[in-house]
């Protein structure tokens, strides 16, 4: 017993190395046919494939039923006919490889899926293939059932059951001799063949038993099963449609010589007659559909645009499957090569929603991104609006080597709305570009659409900056948008001007808080008293976000001005000649700033120790009188700037694509105005520049700047006092910054003075020169330092 099972197996083995097909899960279905059937693979690249299966051993008897029906779907080749991939027979088994089918009592089960106007097109396509067999190639079928019958991954339906499939011409028909070896041949047998033998079949047309068989498919796809033929025969029409069933009984008929042949039935089927205006019941919105779908691609303008319309109104009729594997490949052949234009691009991205990333790479991205570099524009900005649909399926790699060099022919087109969604399309794939993508060929076209004529295009450039704002490189993205932004500050476009004001308010997180100061701030200032609300408004917002992250870095900042001890010298006095005491016994040049200064004061003016011990005195005494005012004077500016005392910092803008909070004072709105802000709001443009004119005037409208001002008035005036007033404090130079903060204001007043007039170049003046060289920073905005801000990356 142990050698038979070796045996077996070794032969099974064998087997499947000469047939390069792996089996899977059986299907299980109510089999009447000589065949297991089995989910399969094909072991070179997992293609999904249908096996049947002929146990030899088992059925020996048969096994001439299934040697015929190999050779025959070997070589009969026809749309409805099953496709076969290969066959293999061994000693203890034969196998058929097909194409992925699932048989057709599988789908009978579902009648959801199954309903009337299914069925009438999946009859058409049978009638079809046994009108082929019956009259093309000159043969019966004699094994029409529902067993036969199989579902593609498409949907259509094809025809299969060649067990005894028998030409004409053939010397030795296999159907008069093994037909009645069939499972339930004698339910299927026609009356003639019931009342004599399947001899009666060589005496008559050899199509009128197929004719039989064809009328029992049709009562069982919409009755069921049926034990006898006079069931076929009865008068009761039960759920066959009445339009078919006057044809339908023509196919039953009991004496042969009435019968009418598949042909016969199909052509009534697709006449029209007064008694059937509309159509036979094969003129069907799927069947007229499904035969047009083959000539699309060679189809009139007027053709092709009915066909869509009707394809739209019924798609939800047809199987998935075939929307996906037969119309797709016939839409995507046609907008490649047919002239289909920006309509049948809609209907393909409408059927390939639903599918897999592998499979639409394989089936419709090859075609898409093929056309970006169409010169139909109508086609490319189809694309470009259609983007979102298809960009997640894309690999990066195709994206960046193919579509995105396409796409940048977009930025300089001649056709604005081709520009415009050009930018737009930016945000969608900006997910997809590598670095150098985007910091090179994409933001060198965005310097030239943001200098565009067209100030819409101007705006949504820079909405766009602020949106892909992280995405750009660390390096050169503060520089970028600094320029980009400060730009659009001083555009005449209204709107744009806003855009510029928000991206700021949503990428403060972006700059450093020098940048911040030297050069966002200044920019930023004249926008409160443009002569639009809106600007003011926003400009409002913007820059409290600004002196928000400002004040919050300042607070982190160690205190620099702390006083050094007053036996300390500084540093740059380290080579001051030894003190001397005059004839009172005081230190002329002690280690305190008012000593050094009067002490190198003197000297340049060459006045004697005893002039120098006369001036002493008289400027401690001023240093004394002016002490308190010179406290009182530090402390109000002090208080202005304090960390955030009257200015609540926003929370960090969002970093979505868009145009969000900045702690709930900055973010990106729709404009109440005539004019929708957004992306494509600005197709009115004529006057802008006119209604907006200079936006440097001087506001006459307060509303809340009057309290957001009042803090800044009231802490820079500080109390005067009655018995004198009060002395000037200058700004110390950056040089003496080390120190004590004690000195006088008159006396660094007489000490400056007396620097300039001698001419000098000593410490201080060249502490001075630095000091005025620090504050022209904040004169120069960086007005032109921006043109073409792209043109090196």
């Amino acid at each position: 017993m142990d050698f038979l099972k070796s045996a077996i197996t070794s032969i099974a083995a064998k087997a499947n190395t000469a047939f390069p097909y792996a089996s899977g899960e059986k299907v299980e279905f109510r089999n009447d046919t000589i065949w297991t059937i089995y989910h399969g693979t094909r072991r070179s690249d997992n293609l999904s494939c249908t096996i049947f299966e002929f146990d030899i051993n088992s059925q020996r008897s048969r096994l001439p039923l299934a040697r015929n029906a190999a050779k025959k779907l070997r070589t009969l080749r026809f749309p409805g006919v099953i496709k076969v991939l290969d066959t293999y027979e061994s000693d203890s088994f034969i196998y058929i490889a097909t194409e992925h089918v699932v048989p057709l009592d599988v789908a009978i089960q579902n009648r959801d899926v199954l309903n009337d106007e299914v069925i009438k097109w999946g009859l058409y396509a049978v009638a079809n293939t046994v009108q082929f067999i019956n009259v093309d190639a000159s043969s019966i079928h004699g094994n029409i059932r529902h067993s036969s019958i199989f579902i593609a991954d498409s949907g259509e339906w094809k025809l299969s059951g060649f067990e005894v499939l028998t030409s004409t011409k053939d010397e030795d028909p296999v159907i008069y001799t093994f037909c009645g070896l069939l499972p339930e041949a004698g339910r299927y047998a026609s009356p003639e063949i019931a009342k004599s033998s399947w001899d009666i079949l060589k005496k008559q047309p050899h199509d009128l038993f197929d004719s039989w068989l064809f009328g029992a498919l049709i009562f069982e796809l919409f009755n069921g099963a049926f034990s006898t033929s006079d069931q076929l025969q009865s008068s009761m029409r039960k759920k066959i449609p009445s339009e078919l069933f006057g044809p339908f009984k023509k196919l039953v008929q009991e004496a042969p010589r009435r019968r009418a042949s598949v042909k016969q039935f199909v052509e009534v089927g697709r006449e029209r007659t007064n008694a059937t205006p509309g159509g036979g019941f094969f003129i069907t919105d799927m069947i007229a559909l499904s035969e047009s779908v083959d000539s699309l691609s060679v189809q009139s303008e007027y053709e092709r645009e009915t066909f869509l319309k009707d394809f739209q109104r019924v798609r939800h009729k047809f199987p998935p499957g075939y929307l996906r594997l037969k119309i797709l490949p016939e839409l995507v052949k046609c907008f490649e090569f047919g002239s289909g234009g920006a309509k049948i691009l809609a209907v393909v991205l409408d059927i390939s929603e639903n599918m897999s990333s592998d499979e639409f790479q394989v089936s419709v991205a090859p075609s898409i991104v093929k056309m970006f570099s169409s010169p139909d524009r109508a086609i490319r900005l189809a694309l470009l609006e259609s983007l979102p649909k298809f960009i997640e399926f894309l690999p990066s790699k195709l994206v960046n080597d193919k579509l995105f060099p396409d796409m940048l022919t977009g930025f300089t087109d001649v056709a604005p709305a081709l520009r415009e969604q050009t930018v737009k399309a930016v945000l969608v794939i900006i997910s997809k570009l590598n670095d150098r993508n985007i910091n090179n060929d994409l933001l060198r076209h965005l310097a030239k659409t943001q200098n565009d004529e067209q100030p819409g295009i101007r705006t949504n450039t820079t909405i766009c900056l602020g949106k892909i704002a992280h995405n750009l490189g660390p390096h050169t993205r503060s520089r970028v948008l600094i320029t980009a932004f400060t730009r659009s500050l001083r555009d005449p476009f209204v709107h744009a001007r806003n855009a510029a004001l928000m991206a700021l308010a949503v990428t403060v997180d972006i700059f450093s808080p020098e940048d911040c100061c030297n050069k966002l701030l200044p920019a930023l200032c004249p926008s409160l008293l443009d002569r639009e609300k809106l600007i003011r408004t926003q400009a409002h917002k913007t820059l409290e976000a600004y002196l928000a992250k400002v004040h919050t870095h300042a607070a982190t900042m160690p205190d620099a001005g702390t006083a050094q001890p007053l036996n300390s010298a500084p540093a740059s006095l380290a080579s001051t000649p030894k003190p001397q005491e005059n004839a009172a016994g005081q230190n002329v040049n002690e280690s305190s700033w008012t000593g050094w200064a009067i002490n190198g004061f003197t000297k340049r003016l060459g006045v004697d120790d005893e002039s120098q011990t006369n001036l002493a005195p008289s400027l401690s005494d001023r240093v004394s009188t002016d002490s308190s005012l010179s406290n009182a004077n530090a402390t109000a500016v002090g208080n202005v700037i304090s960390p955030a005392s009257s200015v609540t910092r926003p929370s960090s803008a969002s970093s979505s694509l868009g145009f969000l909070t900045t702690g709930g004072t900055a973010k990106f709105e729709p404009v109440e105005d005539d004019d929708e802000f957004g992306w494509g709001g600005f197709d009115d443009t004529n006057g802008s520049s006119a209604a907006n004119g200079s936006h440097n005037a001087v506001s006459t409208e307060e509303g809340d700047w009057a309290a957001f001002d009042e803090p800044i008035r009231s802490a820079s005036t500080p109390a005067r006092s009655t018995s004198k007033p009060t002395p000037v404090v200058r700004t110390v130079p950056a040089s003496s910054a080390r120190s004590p903060p004690s000195k006088p204001a008159s006396t660094a007043r007489t000490v400056a003075g007396a620097q300039k007039r001698t001419g000098t170049k000593s410490h201080s003046i060249a502490a001075h020169k630095e000091q005025k060289k620090k504050e022209s920073l904040f004169a120069d905005t960086g007005a032109n330092d921006d043109d073409g801000w792209g043109d090196g990356w």
